[in-house]
């Protein structure tokens, strides 16, 4: 009796102490941002998967969704977003979702190269994603300052089906500040071709005499970038740029009016004093509030 009630009391005991540590373990655990340890490589988890890519991309996706909505991952870090997405997205490169909030997350999070690098293989893998090339053209300006590569990408967005018009707006804005203005008209002038609703037309055609404009002034705006160059203000009159021989002759006004200078020292037409803005600099602060919201703990595509 004293030898089963020793058993009894040493197996209690066993499991008392056992409960304990993994008790102690799971409080630890706990008090850590959730994290994932190394990402396998793709092509490891594709013949691990025995021929179901898709539902290995989808198992990988949850824990993207947990490593994201974790409440203390800006504690953490986020050096194992991109690894774990560019692995979801081999595994199933249509899943657009994926690269969409990647590509949010990531540049608001100060990995730029990283959100640009997704967005691109998405824009590459799933190419009727507007919003995708959107955010990429964002990228290309807000960080880098690029504002040809935001054109060339806002364009690429704006020929997508389903795009909103908005997104052709900004394919003139940026190419103009770019200095491509030439780049925006020509788009403007396909897009006109290829649009047949007569409210949409008169928007693009709106867009085009714009553009046309602006392609017109980007001669104007580097003579007078060189005077002031020389002169540190002024001109008074675009004719002046002529007298200094920085232009042969002023170009024919598209808008139908005549040139003059702004009082913010830009060049205008009387027929249409609106110009697009200056480009800006690069900005310090974190990206506008819409790129930050959260992502959901959900698994949405």
């Amino acid at each position: 009796m004293r030898s089963t009630r020793f058993v009894h009391v040493l197996t209690f005991a066993a499991f008392a102490t056992a409960a304990s540590v993994a008790a102690s373990r799971m409080e630890a655990a706990a008090s850590k941002p959730y994290d994932v340890g190394i990402v396998p490589g793709s092509s490891t988890l594709r013949w691990l998967s025995l021929g179901h890519p898709t539902l290995v991309a989808n198992l990988l996706w949850l824990r993207a969704v947990q490593y994201i909505g974790e409440e203390r991952a800006d504690d953490r870090g986020w050096q194992k977003l991109f690894p774990l997405v560019d692995t979801i997205t081999d595994l199933d490169p249509k899943h657009g979702y994926a690269y969409q909030i990647a590509g949010i997350m990531l540049g608001s999070k100060g990995l730029p190269s990283e959100s640009s690098a997704i967005l691109e293989k998405g824009t590459r893998n799933v190419p009727d994603r507007y919003i995708l090339p959107y955010l990429r053209a964002f990228n290309a300006f807000y960080y880098d300052d690029d504002w040809e590569t935001a054109g060339r990408f806002a364009e690429i967005s704006a020929r997508t089906p389903g795009a909103p018009e908005h997104v052709r707006q900004n394919v003139l804005a940026y190419y103009v500040k770019g200095r491509r203005a030439g780049a925006a008209e020509a788009f403007l002038e396909q897009t006109l071709r290829e649009t047949e609703d007569p409210d949409s037309r008169k928007a693009v055609e709106s867009q085009l005499r714009q553009a046309r404009l602006e392609s017109a002034l980007a001669g104007l705006d580097e003579a007078v970038a060189t005077w002031r160059g020389r002169y540190l203000a002024g001109p008074l009159a675009p004719w002046q740029l002529v007298a200094e021989g920085l232009l042969p002759s002023l170009p024919d006004d598209p808008a139908g009016g005549d040139f003059y200078v702004g009082d913010d020292g830009r060049i205008r037409s009387t027929g249409n004093p609106y110009r697009i803005g200056r480009a800006e600099r690069v900005r310090e602060s974190h990206p506008e509030p819409w790129m930050k919201k959260t992502v959901r703990r959900e698994s949405t595509r």
